[in-house]
């Protein structure tokens, strides 16, 4: 999978009715977040309101201030090991990651990760902080939680080396 930032372009003017949720920080990666990729999410995240379900965002990051995170898709990790409270990405989740995203996605990057926290609220527990310092390392990769139960959703990104809550834009694709 290529690495970013992404040489095409992109910008908000791209979004249709673009609306932001929550607190969007310009200076740390700002999330963009496509209609249709979210009512994806909640979809599948609406699927098990008893386990722990997750995926993989893929798409591109543009610009550097600000520096937008755009997800044009979504993965989901069929291969995951999947529990009332914890979610497991194994071997076989990464390979089938990379397998598949190389065949269909061609030119998107792994921007990020997505999993449910069915009745939890959101937050990062301290096993999905790790997750995040370990595999998602980089200033734009971003973690998504979705609570499918609560009907709650939220974002965190690197903000000053650390992991914080954050904001997105969502809107039509033009």
């Amino acid at each position: 999978m290529p690495s970013v930032p992404t040489t095409d372009t992109f910008s908000l003017g791209d979004l249709q009715s673009p609306r932001s949720v929550g607190t969007v920080y310009l200076s740390s990666a700002a999330i963009v977040l496509p209609q249709n990729v979210l009512d994806e999410i909640i979809a599948f995240s609406e699927q098990d309101l008893r386990r722990e379900r997750g995926g993989f965002l893929l798409g591109g990051v543009y610009g550097t201030k600000p520096m937008l995170v755009v997800i044009k898709h979504f993965h989901p990790a069929a291969e995951a090991k999947s529990r009332a409270a914890s979610l497991v990405f194994t071997h076989d989740t990464w390979a089938e990651l990379h397998r598949e995203a190389e065949l269909k996605y061609p030119g998107l990057s792994i921007v990020g990760w997505h999993h449910t926290h069915p009745d939890f609220g959101i937050f990062l527990s301290s096993y999905d902080k790790f997750i995040h310092h370990n595999f998602f390392p980089q200033p734009w990769h971003v973690a998504m939680v979705v609570d499918p139960r609560r009907k709650e959703l939220g974002f965190f990104h690197w903000r000053d080396r650390q992991i914080e809550p954050c904001g997105f834009v969502t809107g039509r694709l033009a």
